[in-house]
């Protein structure tokens, strides 16, 4: 074989494992708003040891929840909690969505991540209680495969929760992508009939097992409220990796939110 296209061959073979396989981490965290009393949890929020945190995790996508924007509550100043975590946590891409007003600011989810999407959207979910929404945000890989990246905070009661799983599978079917990943705060266990919607639907759990919990006011006896789920179209699955996915904790004595953040890495599998 001649030295160019030798050069070529093992160009070539060097791309493959990308365009094969793609492996993404995902980061759920519920920062608790910045607020919060439960077990120990002080403010205000400690929010450069969140963000050194989330730093250290290196995730490609991180879901946040209870997150303040311009509110000022609980001994925190004003600020756009999301965006000063992202800067702190070197994400260049952050992405905020309301869904509700407070206290003259607003208050939400949000989504960093290492590259801006392609896309993203804000989907409202059927509301009984306190309004929710959706993040979706699409991405072409390097295979030609379209990500969609979603990430969300169910409300109360699990009534509520059915409506809204249901509603993101259908939002789904309405709009279609080759792979999909949602995180988030879900506050149901996964035997709980709104998380069944997903499972029914084919999408697939990440969290390692056993399954512990991620509030900390469950401690250890209760399942995770905190989730990951992937689904696949046919052709492709994903495959969870379980010894770099992770329930993560830090001293309860000194801890950093209400919730456990929750780390999973995934490969998409052809």
């Amino acid at each position: 074989m001649q030295s160019k296209h030798l050069l070529a061959f093992f160009a070539l073979a060097l791309t493959l494992p990308l365009l094969a396989a793609e492996s993404v981490t995902y980061l759920s965290f519920n920062v608790a708003g910045g607020a919060g009393n439960v077990q120990g949890f002080r403010q205000p929020m400690r929010l450069p040891e969140v963000a050194a945190l989330i730093k250290s995790l290196d995730a490609d996508f991180v879901a946040l929840q209870e997150v303040d924007k311009n509110v000022g509550r609980n001994g925190n100043p004003k600020r756009d909690t999301a965006a000063e975590i992202a800067k702190a946590a070197g994400y260049p891409y952050a992405h905020f969505a309301k869904t509700i007003p407070l206290k003259g600011g607003e208050y939400g989810i949000a989504l960093l991540a290492k590259k801006a999407p392609d896309s993203v959207t804000d989907i409202p979910l059927p509301k009984t209680n306190e309004q929710r929404v959706l993040i979706d945000a699409r991405y072409k890989l390097p295979s030609g495969h379209i990500l969609a990246v979603l990430a969300t905070h169910l409300d109360f009661p699990s009534s509520a929760r059915q409506k809204q799983t249901k509603a993101i599978v259908e939002h789904l079917r309405a709009h279609p992508a080759d792979a999909v990943l949602i995180a988030g705060d879900l506050n149901a266990t996964l035997e709980s009939p709104e998380l069944q919607t997903f499972v029914k639907a084919g999408f697939v759990p990440f969290n390692p097992t056993p399954i512990n919990a991620t509030y900390l006011g469950d401690d250890e006896r209760g399942g995770a409220i905190d989730h990951v789920f992937g689904w696949a179209r046919d052709g492709l699955s994903w495959k969870p990796d379980a010894k770099a996915s992770r329930i993560v904790r830090y001293d309860r004595q000194a801890p950093l939110s209400d919730h456990y953040p929750l780390l999973i890495r995934a490969t998409l599998m052809p």
